[in-house]
């Protein structure tokens, strides 16, 4: 079109490259959205919004407009402010982290709750990563389904270092509160930094992170004396971009340009994406200690102690203070009234000893039918027999038969 408009002028047109360049130079604000921003339906209705009021005449427009632009900037503020509220806490916690330095010389786990500091903690689930993989995929493996693995990230905005879960499809439960608290709660245990105040920052996933057996675990933590301070905030639906998401870019390009047959050797392309120890890898079994990940059902124990919060989904900020004892507030957005509520049932003595969840929660492990497929349709795509007896070995047990399956 450009070709043809300037042709009927009498001029030459300028080439590709050349006509990109000069559209980057001049108008550097016009530009394709960035595969990396996430996608905000509040932000993408207004823009079909204002896109369907061109066929309106133009009083009517003008103020339809006018209206719309303005709803918009006020979401845009709304999002802006919860950013800056966030990354205000993870400057905060890098100080901190700094000053903790000076004074700590060993890589050891300090106690919890002896380090008058503040330190700001992320979470989130990745894609899941599937083995074997090849940078140069054959066709044939592209039409089945691999071994799959689950990749749990917690990051420390003060370090900026962060733990990577890898958990085996043998060894996952399912992405739900109870594997989210039992992983934050051995990240707690293992690799906090002693910190008497948390800021903690998740995404809106209800199933996973927004609901009440994760703030009840939460208040179970300062009640219990193992942090004094507990701030829990949500990032806005379409606008969640955070820590996680640049150490999962950094294990994704590693990742992609590796060769990967078993599960060690996916363990050992998230350590080496990163230099310094920046993305670290806790295996679900660790052979060189005792740091295990126990699976406890945590959301039945906390029900029994604390009380529902309703409408917990409208509420973005949670904050947990040990000198509210049984109460926490509740906050719609970071600028609004905060609201008490009665969480604690009745009085409980959480601090006279470390109380857990007496029932724990064992993986169900691949199914029979599962083994087969591995062992007859992704096997033949590992070319070394020592991998493949570790990825896809033979079942013990038969085949099962398709009446059996029914």
């Amino acid at each position: 079109m450009y070709e043809i408009s300037v042709s009927t002028i009498g001029k030459k047109a300028i080439p590709y490259r050349t006509f990109l360049e000069i559209w980057k130079n001049e108008l550097p604000y016009i530009e394709f959205n960035n595969p990396k921003t996430d996608l905000c339906m509040t932000c993408e209705d207004f823009k079909k919004a204002l896109n369907q009021i061109t066929a309106t005449c133009q009083e009517e427009r003008e103020q339809t407009e006018a209206a719309l632009y303005q709803k918009a900037l006020d979401h845009l503020n709304y999002v802006k402010k919860e950013r800056l509220y966030y990354k205000a806490h993870s400057k905060e916690s890098a100080i901190d982290y700094n000053k903790l330095m000076e004074t700590i010389t060993d890589n050891v786990v300090t106690k919890a709750n002896s380090q008058n500091i503040i330190m700001s903690y992320s979470w989130d689930f990745a894609q899941q990563l599937q083995y074997p993989f090849e940078e140069q995929q054959v066709g044939p493996i592209f039409f089945k389904t691999p071994r799959r693995a689950q990749l749990f990230g917690v990051s420390c905005e003060g370090s900026g270092r962060q733990v990577n879960y890898l958990i085996d499809e043998a060894d996952f439960l399912e992405k739900n509160a109870n594997t989210v608290i039992s992983l934050l709660d051995h990240f707690f245990s293992n690799y906090a930094l002693g910190e008497m105040s948390a800021y903690l920052t998740a995404d809106n996933c209800v199933g996973q992170n927004k609901n009440n057996a994760l703030i009840h675990y939460l208040m179970y933590r300062v009640l219990s004396g193992l942090h004094t301070n507990i701030e829990m905030s949500f990032l806005i639906v379409g606008h969640t971009k955070f820590s996680p998401d640049s150490h999962f870019g950094l294990i994704k390009q590693r990742y992609r340009r590796s060769q990967i047959y078993t599960y060690a050797q996916l363990a050992k392309t998230i350590e080496e994406s990163a230099h310094t120890d920046y993305n670290y890898c806790h295996k679900f079994h660790q052979k060189e200690n005792q740091r295990e990940i126990i699976y406890r059902d945590w959301s039945k124990w906390l029900s029994s102690y604390f009380n529902q919060i309703k409408g917990i989904a409208n509420y973005h900020h949670f904050v947990i203070k040990n000198e509210n004892n049984d109460s926490i507030i509740l906050k719609e957005r970071v600028d609004s009234a905060g609201k008490s509520f009665k969480l604690l049932k009745k009085p409980v003595d959480f601090k006279s000893s470390r109380m857990y969840p007496p029932s724990c929660l064992t993986p169900a492990g691949l199914s029979l039918e599962r083994q087969w497929y591995l062992y007859e349709q992704i096997r033949m795509h590992i070319p070394s027999t020592i991998d493949q007896d570790v990825t896809c070995p033979k079942p013990t047990h038969p085949k099962p038969k398709a009446s059996d399956k029914k």
